[in-house]
């Protein structure tokens, strides 16, 4: 049994991006899946930090999507996700920073539109096997305990919605500049998995942990919003990723 273990939330797309590069790797992991809140006194004792993911490789403790993605790059050389050339690996830094800011306004745009469907809570906390009693207690303090953490706000999600935009915008811009296929040189690299995880939940790709609700029963504004960005050609380019290297 492997000792790699990943800490995570199901459904952090975060946490998406480093089983992503994980999988591309072909490296076994075990999954250890925090309940949210709690899970600060496992995260601050095991990396000092408040967030997940965390990866715990044999003896060595990797905190942060962006900084687990670069230890498994510098360790694992096997299936690069960083090109040899200097300019295009900088270009793939680079993206993968953009990328990983925008992955906070993506949340909170999301969340803006549907943090009081009862599927979100239903996502985030089944999967832990609670009893019923104490999901059902627990689901109205999470879901405010997330809506004050991401700031689930009218003006803060407006913002959010102005930089989801941008991000859709520099795949479009990356794809045109490029082969079309991916977003930096010609080969999948792990600007591509920041992108394509990071921008994941607004698109649901079917199978991931997005995938939860019956669209039809969402109000014809949001219905409208969603069917434009999957018509998009940022969507349709996330869903082909997902659809062809995930």
């Amino acid at each position: 049994m492997t000792d790699r273990i990943l800490y995570q939330f199901p459904i952090s797309h975060y946490c998406e991006k480093t089983r992503w590069q994980l999988d591309h790797k072909g490296l076994g992991f075990r999954i250890h899946n925090l309940l949210p809140g709690p899970h600060r006194i496992r995260t601050r004792l095991m990396a000092r930090i408040d967030t997940l993911p965390i990866l715990r490789d044999g003896k060595r403790t990797v905190g942060d999507s962006t900084r687990i993605a670069y230890y498994l790059e510098k360790t694992y050389p096997e299936r690069p996700l960083l090109p040899e050339d200097r300019e295009l690996r900088a270009r793939v830094i680079e993206l993968e920073q953009q990328f990983d800011r925008i992955g906070v306004h993506v949340r909170r745009w999301l969340y803006g539109q549907i943090i009081d469907r009862p599927e979100v809570m239903d996502a985030m906390l089944t999967p832990y096997g609670l009893p019923a009693m104490v999901q059902k207690v627990m689901t109205p303090v999470t879901r405010e305990a997330v809506r004050r953490l991401y700031r689930i706000q009218p003006k803060a999600v407006m913002r959010s919605e102005q930089r989801v935009e941008e991000g859709l915008a520099l795949v479009e811009s990356c794809l045109q500049k490029g082969n079309g296929h991916y977003l930096v040189g010609d080969t999948f690299t792990l600007a591509d998995i920041a992108a394509a995880s990071l921008l994941a939940p607004l698109l649901s790709p079917v199978g991931t942990p997005w995938d939860i609700f019956d669209e039809s029963t969402l109000s014809p504004a949001l219905q409208a919003q969603l069917h434009k960005l999957n018509t998009r050609p940022a969507g349709q380019w996330v869903l082909a990723r997902y659809g062809q290297d995930r």
